[in-house]
């Protein structure tokens, strides 16, 4: 009895903990205009949504890697008009550890 009352209470908190999860837990897509990118101990990019939303970022796509690494998006990008597939990432600091989670851009289609 008392270890099916621990298999309850167990499952029931996972379920909660699940339900309780950030709205951008699972992914999504948002078409918009990218505004902005910036780096410091992480890359973000901001992308104005068709609502004229701010939506920022961790800049975790492919299309990412060389600004990741440059810690610069090349000026052409500003202003394009971009599909992005939403998830989470991991925020780090600057020794890599884990801060937290936020939204973060998986993947980006350029439409212009």
């Amino acid at each position: 009895m008392k270890r099916q009352f621990l298999i309850l209470a167990v499952t029931a908190s996972v379920l909660v903990v699940g339900q309780c999860g950030p709205s951008f837990a699972k992914d999504r897509t948002i078409t918009g205009t990218i505004r902005n990118f910036e780096c410091g101990d992480n890359c973000y990019l901001t992308i104005v949504d068709r609502k004229k939303a701010e939506q920022v970022g961790l800049c975790a796509a492919p299309e990412c890697k060389d600004w990741n690494e440059q810690a610069a998006m090349p000026p052409r990008f500003k202003g394009k008009r971009v599909t992005v597939t939403v998830g989470t990432g991991q925020q780090v600091d600057g020794s890599d550890n884990v801060m937290g989670e936020m939204m973060a851009f998986k993947k980006i289609r350029f439409l212009d």
